[in-house]
């Protein structure tokens, strides 16, 4: 500590102190090792990054992960998410939960193909991640019906008429009979 084991003195005006100039600047260097790893502990590493041999930067730009998501978006739907940054490049953890679709530079288009959650990471020219988030499919459809019958179930889609909307998990019987129909009245 600062004049560490002297006792303080109240000095009336115009005494002299026993503590000299002398002693006070011995004491501060014997802390001055201690203020210079204070003082470096304080600084950003930021701060201290540049090229070796070269300027320390005045400002370092980062590039850190734009704010995006979760990402929620309806089974069977589509929904775009705009981004700030040029896309370069788009990693999904599962591609059977989530498609994401490069539209332009800035916009995803991110289509729910099965119920759950998956990864997404957005990476820019440059090689960094922009987007780090997660991607939730979930049916929250105000007009989906769903029929148990004898343990099974039976999806429709009630707006404003119910009918057949087969879904994950239903029936398979089911499912197989009304994609095999609406594919052949697609042809």
């Amino acid at each position: 500590m600062f004049l560490a084991g002297r006792k303080p003195a109240l000095l009336a005006f115009g005494q002299r102190s026993e503590i000299s100039l002398h002693t006070v600047n011995k004491e501060w260097c014997g802390m001055k090792p201690v203020w210079t790893a204070l003082f470096i502990a304080s600084l950003s590493p930021v701060a201290l990054a540049g090229e070796a041999g070269g300027p320390v930067p005045q400002v370092l730009e980062t590039t850190g992960t734009q704010q995006v998501g979760p990402v929620v978006v309806q089974f069977q739907e589509s929904v775009p998410v705009q981004l700030r940054e040029t896309i370069a490049g788009v990693s999904v953890g599962s591609s059977s939960i989530a498609n994401v679709a490069v539209h332009d530079a800035n916009t995803l288009l991110v289509t729910g193909r099965a119920y759950g959650s998956t990864s997404l990471h957005v990476i820019d020219s440059d090689g960094n991640i922009i987007v780090n988030t997660v991607i939730h499919v979930v049916d929250q459809s105000p007009n989906r019906v769903v029929v148990n019958r004898g343990g099974a179930d039976y999806s429709m889609q009630c707006a404003p008429n119910c009918r057949p909307a087969p879904n994950l998990g239903d029936n398979s019987d089911y499912y197989q009979t009304i994609i095999q129909q609406a594919q052949s009245s697609s042809r």
